[in-house]
């Protein structure tokens, strides 16, 4: 592969995970010497503070080719969920962490009810798939 080839795979994975509705996506091919070529993946968690140092993801996934590289990348972001799938998963979690900290802090079961019946509904249309219900 040369630098033109390179560049547009970076380019292509980062609109992949785009399609997937990862946020901010970074796409980078690494070569050091004494090690495979790598292609990191990373993105932001948008379940996280934007100062916490773990705000965001990486995946790294290494070849002895470039070419080996990019596939094991690009085979990672076919099998994410979609963008839909992955922005329920992402509001439900953001529920969860909500739910318990009014328990940590004592938030009166009157108003962490509500929650809950909510995170369970959400529960049961994704097992069921009743979105259009």
């Amino acid at each position: 592969m040369d630098h033109t080839e390179i560049q547009t795979r970076v380019n292509e994975l980062a609109k992949a995970m785009l399609a997937k509705g990862l946020r901010e996506p970074i796409v980078a091919m690494r070569i050091e010497c004494h090690k495979e070529v790598d292609v990191m993946l990373r993105w932001k968690d948008v379940t996280k503070p934007d100062h916490s140092y773990s705000s965001g993801e990486y995946k790294f996934f290494g070849g002895v080719t470039p070419e080996e590289a990019f596939t094991k990348a690009g085979a990672f972001v076919d099998s994410l969920p979609s963008a839909d799938e992955a922005r329920l998963k992402q509001f439900m979690g953001a529920l969860a962490n909500v739910i318990d900290l009014g328990k940590a802090n004592g938030v009166g079961v009157e108003f962490l009810n509500p929650l809950r019946k909510t995170m369970k509904k959400l529960s049961e249309n994704i097992l069921t798939d009743q979105r259009a219900a």
